[in-house]
């Protein structure tokens, strides 16, 4: 939900609405809350639940007020409430954990190592819906999350991005591709793949920033053409 990721996701959609048709004239209409994300981390350290929720369900609503028909969080975070916040929501939701499952149930991965913030990492949101795939995930270890997590907030979300941070997390990759069989990583912060880049690390990235956008341009395309379809 930083400045930083939302501008890869505004990229990414406007890439994809113009390479789906023909003249490549046509952008999509995006309408984009930015949270004070400060604001909503201190919620979630302090453990204050129903305001992380009712942050974003206020955020939903002012996007549906302002005409969105389909929301998408653009982070991996928050998908902790999800079910709360998609129960509130007056328009369909599009999962970034959902869609990067069905991703790593594609490519065929069976222990991706997981990197995110420190929440996501210690959420059971990943590893729950991965093993109803089959799939076992990898995660890193207190010290390790640390680090990525202060990273994450300190630098990455600031758009600071440092080689010195990238050999350190390509270090923790390789370490767990080594010792645990990681065969592929994702990347469970919609910021980290602003730093790790494909052949960074052995084995292939699930980029849940991309793996995002395309889900959510796939759902608004179907709403689209199923709306066009009415008589």
């Amino acid at each position: 939900m930083s400045p930083e990721s939302t501008k890869e996701y505004y990229a990414i959609l406007v890439e994809l609405a113009r390479g789906a048709f023909k003249d490549g004239a046509d952008d999509p209409v995006i309408i984009i809350y930015s949270i004070n994300l400060a604001a909503w981390v201190a919620h979630v350290k302090a453990g204050r639940r129903k305001e992380a929720v009712d942050l974003l369900a206020h955020a939903i609503s002012m996007l549906h007020g302002a005409g969105a028909e389909l929301v998408a969080l653009t982070a991996n975070t928050p998908h902790m409430f999800f079910d709360d916040i998609q129960g509130r929501s007056p328009v369909p939701m599009v999962s970034i954990v959902r869609a990067t499952c069905d991703r790593a149930k594609e490519m065929g991965v069976k222990r991706p190592l997981l990197l995110g913030t420190r929440h996501t990492m210690a959420s059971d949101m990943y590893p729950k819906a991965l093993a109803k795939k089959g799939i076992a995930v990898v995660i890193p270890d207190e010290k390790e999350q640390e680090t990525i997590d202060k990273a994450i907030r300190g630098e990455l979300t600031k758009g600071i991005f440092e080689s010195a941070t990238k050999k350190r997390f390509i270090a923790i990759g390789n370490a767990h591709i080594q010792k645990d069989g990681a065969d592929s990583v994702i990347l469970g912060c919609t910021e980290i793949p602003l730093l790790l880049k494909d052949g960074d690390l052995p084995v292939p990235l699930l980029n849940t920033t991309r793996i995002h956008a395309e889900a959510i341009f796939k759902a608004a395309w179907t709403k689209a053409d199923d709306r066009a379809r009415r008589p």
